[in-house]
């Protein structure tokens, strides 16, 4: 039976350097979801492979419809959102999905799907995740929003099956821990 994994947690933390370690586990058999934003595309970016990027009038068309799993109003008020047919196409293709969502987009596709882990992922500490913001050249505007938005994110950790802290230097490790727990899961629904 195939299995929904959600990956959150503060930005910075190592998500999207974590699932594309995943990925290339063959045996855990993932495919990943990219999901919509309205926010402005940057440099390195490209439609499609990191993200749908949408203009703010058509994400919200879209939100009408129902063409979103879950969505959020994040930092500077941009939609970002996770599309049903994204799920379908992963699962269509016979894999697990793993994706990486907000706290809050995470909060309602609880109530929406039951074949759904939830995994959330936190610095070792603050000073760590602060120097990884300063590392990836964050103003100190956008390091003060992103701590705000740690103290409120991690006030949801609680309501997630599983918690692993990914200390600086080890994402290898924490690979290892989440790809374990994957296992783990995949094999408690095959029984």
């Amino acid at each position: 039976m195939q299995k929904i994994f959600i990956i959150s947690g503060p930005s910075r933390v190592g998500k999207n350097a974590l699932i594309l370690g995943l990925l290339k586990i063959k045996d855990l058999n993932l495919g990943k979801i990219i999901t919509a934003t309205s926010r402005p595309q940057r440099p390195d970016e490209v439609n499609g492979i990191d993200y749908y990027f949408l203009p703010r009038e058509e994400f919200v068309r879209r939100i009408k419809q129902g063409y979103f799993l879950e969505w959020a109003i994040l930092r500077g008020g941009n939609y970002f959102g996770t599309p049903f047919d994204a799920i379908e196409k992963i699962e269509k293709q016979g894999k697990n999905v793993i994706m990486t969502i907000d706290v809050q987009g995470a909060k309602q596709v609880r109530g929406k799907r039951s074949d759904l882990v939830s995994i959330f992922i936190k610095p070792d500490s603050l000073a760590s995740l602060k120097r990884r913001m300063e590392k990836a050249n964050f103003t100190k505007e956008e390091i003060k929003a992103r701590l705000i938005d740690y103290r409120r994110e991690l006030k949801e950790e609680k309501n997630y099956q599983y918690s692993i802290i990914n200390y600086e230097g080890q994402l290898d490790q924490t690979i290892k821990e989440v790809a374990e727990i994957i296992r783990y899961e995949l094999f408690q629904s095959e029984k």
